[in-house]
């Protein structure tokens, strides 16, 4: 779970991401594991990129956010792809990068 505007709410679509793994939990972690990679490198450039570099950054984000069910990611990441983007996005991106790399860290086995 994330707050998010001081409510609790989880950026996966646990559903959605279940059709789109077939129900293989090993794959859905795998997946989500690379998209926090892809998306904290994104995040930390995406401020300071040109327009063109932000563009196909958000655009990428976009496409693989909106095949693993993660809505909030990819309307950010729309709202970047534009081509005067909303100037509160760059740092959603951030604290929505932070929340989803919680949420991932936490669907792991705790060992113990």
């Amino acid at each position: 779970m994330t707050h998010l505007n001081d409510t609790q709410t989880a950026l996966i679509d646990e559903a959605h991401l279940d059709r789109q793994t077939m129900g293989d939990v090993r794959l859905a972690d795998e997946l989500l594991s690379m998209f926090v990679l892809q998306l904290e490198a994104a995040s930390r450039e995406i401020g300071g990129a040109s327009p063109e570099r932000r563009i196909a950054l958000a655009h990428s984000l976009k496409g693989t956010a909106r095949s693993l069910g993660i809505k909030a990611v990819a309307d950010c990441a729309l709202d970047l792809e534009t081509s005067l983007p909303d100037p509160t996005a760059v740092e959603r991106l951030s604290r929505l990068t932070t929340c989803l790399r919680n949420e991932v860290d936490g669907r792991r086995p705790q060992p113990g």
